[in-house]
């Protein structure tokens, strides 16, 4: 089976979060700039559309977005239940922007 989905995020929706930005990204996340900070968003929301979360309000931080040596974005999954749930499964992001939005899609296969 292969899932698909795909979010956008404004570089607005970023200034919006700025007084909880911590509530969406871990400490090594807060160091992007704003645009890659959406793009991270748009790439969380995509993960959990894509596994039938509606509302991930409280498990952004249980997500880390990271980048391989070569630039290619992957996801870090921290919350060891959430990792168990998901261990039959592959996962690949790709991220873009522009300087005023970011898209993301998220891939989940067996």
């Amino acid at each position: 089976m292969i899932k698909l989905s795909i979010e956008t995020r404004k570089l607005e929706d970023i200034e919006k979060l700025s007084e909880r930005i911590g509530d969406f990204f871990t400490e090594g996340e807060q160091k992007n700039s704003k645009i890659t900070l959406a793009g991270k968003l748009a790439a969380k929301d995509a993960f959990f559309k894509n596994i039938g979360v509606g509302k991930p309000y409280r498990l952004y931080k249980k997500l880390e977005i990271n980048r391989m040596p070569s630039g290619r974005p992957f996801i870090k999954i921290l919350d060891s239940q959430l990792s168990q749930k998901l261990s039959g499964y592959k996962i690949s992001i790709s991220i873009s922007h522009t300087k005023e939005e970011s898209v993301a899609v998220c891939v989940l296969y067996k």
